[in-house]
């Protein structure tokens, strides 16, 4: 019984967390859109600028390891 307890606590700490790093991924994505000059994701969908697409998804990977070793740590 203990451990069905112990399983159940971990997963839905894991989705706190999955979801607690998903939001702060989406809005880490939007402070680098409006520190941009321009708007970043009308130039990623319209014009299909993929220098900018590689640049703008390393720099939100950046992020979001950060943020995974954050919430790991």
């Amino acid at each position: 019984m203990l451990l069905v307890v112990e399983l159940t606590q971990g997963i839905v700490l894991s989705l706190a967390y999955a979801f607690l790093g998903i939001v702060m991924a989406v809005f880490a994505a939007k402070v680098v859109d409006w520190i941009t000059p321009g708007q970043l994701f009308r130039q990623l969908t319209d014009e299909k600028n993929v220098p900018l697409a590689i640049f703008t998804g390393l720099m939100i990977l950046g992020i979001c390891i950060i943020i995974a070793a954050a919430i790991a740590g």
